[in-house]
């Protein structure tokens, strides 16, 4: 998944700068003022928002607490462990054909005027598991945003050979890839949900009476308990019908509870609640990494704003 990062917001500048220096030319005073304010204007939009953006997800950190697997609650929490693998065909990197529980590539190729154009990319969707010594979570990949994961950069000649050329001078390609290696520590925050197992003492009688509601508008299954076959059920065949739905919401409950509990992370789908996976040991860190950003974000936004103001 793609998120606004340091690169994006000086990509904007230089952008920024250089349409202002290409539509100043042949403007009068006024006009130059005019273009001046409206770039000033969209900067102090970008910056805000990055400001927003990385500021929510360093509160969102230092406000959720690290739970352990065995005992989170259900719902929006931190989890800290290491990364292992998921039973089955192994993960490779395809670049690098590295083991791994994640990955994520990119591939540019050199136009005729030095600059680098993606022409292929992609990103592993496959689960992996997170251990923390009380148990294990299933992590589901899709929509994270991904911190600090190990990323190698390596350059390779037309024929697809890897170049050792300094810069990638007189390379063709820049292969760069991300990955997650089994073991590897790590940070994850996102929606935690167990399925399986019985996690809260069952309420059979809440669950009869449900059971015994569906009966009631299933016409041939009432006919089931019409013993007398006198087209209505009687107190006595009644009471039959509620012994045979206790006994079946029972069975259910105890096939429940030898189900073993499955715990996964995954996505909120809440724009307030990010998904963020991250390489990191300490939680500091990595609260710390997206404090500077919120503040470097900030401080332009304020530049941006002295300077829109002293044109108007």
């Amino acid at each position: 998944m793609r998120n606004p990062g340091v690169k994006g917001f000086l990509l904007f500048g230089a952008l920024w700068f250089g349409s202002f220096l290409l539509l100043r030319q042949g403007m009068d005073s006024a006009e130059e003022r005019l273009l001046f304010s409206a770039l000033a204007l969209a900067a102090v939009i970008i910056a805000s928002y990055g400001a927003l953006y990385f500021g929510r997800r360093a509160w969102r950190l230092a406000d959720t607490p690290i739970a352990r697997i065995r005992s989170a609650p259900q719902g929006y929490v931190e989890l800290y462990g290491r990364a292992q693998l998921m039973e089955g065909p192994p993960v490779l990197a395809p670049l690098s054909h590295l083991p791994c529980v994640w990955y994520c590539y990119e591939i540019e190729e050199r136009s005729s005027n030095g600059r680098w154009w993606p022409v292929d990319s992609g990103e592993s969707d496959s689960l992996f598991l997170l251990d923390d010594g009380t148990g294990r979570c299933v992590i589901n990949p899709d929509g994270a945003h991904f911190v600090k994961t190990r990323r190698d950069v390596w350059y390779a000649s037309e024929s697809g050979v890897r170049s050792h050329a300094l810069w990638g001078i007189g390379a063709a390609y820049r292969h760069i890839e991300q990955r997650i290696m089994p073991g590897e520590e790590l940070h994850a925050i996102g929606g935690f949900q167990t399925v399986g197992g019985l996690r809260e003492a069952p309420d059979t009688h809440r669950e009869v009476a449900e059971l015994l509601e569906r009966w009631k508008r299933d016409p041939q299954r009432m006919n089931l308990f019409d013993r007398r076959r006198n087209g209505r059920i009687d107190p006595d065949e009644w009471e039959a019908a509620r012994r045979a739905a206790e006994k079946q919401v029972r069975r259910k409950q105890v096939q429940q509870a030898l189900e073993p509990e499955v715990h996964l992370l995954a996505d909120t789908g809440d724009p307030a609640r990010p998904f963020i996976i991250a390489a990191f040991r300490e939680e500091d860190r990595l609260i710390r990494y997206f404090q500077w950003r919120a503040a470097g974000c900030l401080l332009a936004a304020v530049l941006a704003a002295s300077l829109l103001l002293k044109w108007l």
